[in-house]
């Protein structure tokens, strides 16, 4: 990541400027229960809203961000609320991941397709993925504004096509932020690197 945009990222969590999903990924909270806990890695995890819902269904749970303002805000919250979740601040673009292998890694809403490869490296055999993120869109969606951090229609699959997919969808889906409407234009994906035992 550049500098500029380390900056801008962690001015926007020191200044409270930036509200982000305060829930987890319903994608997650989907699939949750049928893979069996182990080691996760949220990346980037925020302030930590799938890191705190992984470590509460007892999950060990790492989570990297390059923001401390962001991993700050996530180590109180799992303080909080009772859990414990080991916090790292890292530039995914050339800092190592901690401690893989890992059996589950989620990644929502990070475009960094130089990382996909590292991400099945860092998964344990048979274990998950999970992931979301915008997608192109001729439809008024939010979300970035260009296609360089957008996935073209089916793009995903083919990113992870040497892994069983248990589960792809893509499609306008409608959330609530703050009283208001809100669409965004999605490709997400779970996906096994071998058996997924179901």
């Amino acid at each position: 990541m550049s500098k500029a945009e380390y900056q801008s990222w962690e001015k926007r969590y020191s200044s409270g400027s930036y509200e982000g999903r305060g829930w987890p990924s319903d994608l997650l909270e989907s699939w949750i229960t049928r893979i069996p806990p182990g080691r996760a890695l949220d990346l980037p995890s925020g302030r930590g809203r799938n890191a705190l819902y992984l470590a509460e269904h007892g999950w060990e749970v790492d989570a990297v961000d390059i923001s401390p303002s962001a991993l700050k805000a996530g180590a109180e919250l799992a303080k909080e609320r009772g859990v414990d979740v080991t916090w790292h601040q890292a530039d995914l673009d050339v800092d190592p991941v901690p401690n893989a292998p890992y059996e589950l890694i989620v990644s929502c809403f990070y475009m960094n397709r130089n990382l996909i490869p590292s991400i099945k490296e860092w998964l344990a055999p048979n274990g998950f993925v999970v992931f979301e993120q915008h997608m192109e869109s001729s439809f008024d969606v939010q979300g970035p504004a260009t296609s360089d951090w957008r996935l073209a229609p089916n793009e995903l699959l083919r990113l992870f096509s040497d892994f069983r997919i248990v589960h792809y969808e893509e499609g306008i889906y409608r959330h609530e932020r703050g009283g208001e409407e809100v669409w965004n234009a999605l490709s997400r994906l779970v996906a096994c690197k071998g058996d997924p035992g179901f």
